[in-house]
């Protein structure tokens, strides 16, 4: 969110690269080619991360009246996870596990009322007990349902500029990972440097910069 609505707090990064004259097609083929899959209840993937239209996030599919808005394009990246309460997990599995548990001979089960442990063969193996902890996550998946966050996109073609709804450093680093490989384009974060670049300060100007603190980075052209 952001974009549209709620907070106004992003984090801004410089496009490398020049799109082409009439992207709207290929940008739009390029984002539903990386757009968000569901996670499943038997399925092994634990996170999901893609594109979804920032209107729409539940969307099965991208529509251009969503994305293109004179020289913005505005979409989102939507990450899924499952979080299973572990309170839940623990109880089912010890119900579950009591259930599995093989039964006794008379004389097993003397012996382990008389010494308070269970005797080798009314153990379940580590491989059934893995077992059933899968089907209790299982079945847990299927009663709830993932975290869902979402989080907006604005790209300026023009400005070569694109603002992301999230400070978080991990969650950035992902949209970055995720952006340059639906677009083929490389992104840098913002900093005084590249902004002033941006602007247009001349080479005289910025190299004063750099001068001034030694800590600055010096970018390349690209």
């Amino acid at each position: 969110m952001g974009a549209l609505e709620g907070s106004l707090t992003f984090k801004t990064f410089y496009v490398n690269g020049e799109p082409p004259n009439n992207f709207h097609d290929p940008y739009m083929h390029a984002l539903q080619s990386h757009f968000f899959e569901p996670l499943s209840p038997v399925g092994e993937e634990e996170r999901s991360v893609g594109w979804v239209p920032a209107q729409d996030p539940i969307a099965e599919e991208f529509r251009r009246d969503q994305l293109f808005f004179n020289q913005y394009i505005v979409f989102a990246m939507r990450i899924d996870k499952w979080a299973l309460p572990s309170a839940w997990v623990k109880a089912m599995l010890r119900k579950a596990l009591a259930e599995r548990m093989p039964e006794l001979t008379p004389e097993e089960a003397q012996k382990q009322k008389e010494d308070g442990k269970l005797r080798p063969s009314a153990k379940l193996s580590k491989r059934e007990k893995d077992k059933v902890k899968l089907e209790v996550v299982t079945d847990l998946k299927h009663k709830i349902l993932p975290t869902m966050k979402v989080i907006d996109v604005v790209w300026d073609i023009n400005e070569s500029m694109v603002r992301f709804w999230s400070t978080s450093q991990s969650v950035c680093d992902e949209f970055v990972e995720l952006f340059e490989a639906t677009f083929g384009l490389t992104l840098d974060a913002d900093s005084p440097f590249l902004m002033a670049k941006h602007l247009g300060i001349g080479e005289k100007d910025l190299e004063t910069m750099v001068e001034a603190d030694p800590w600055l980075p010096v970018f390349e052209d690209k």
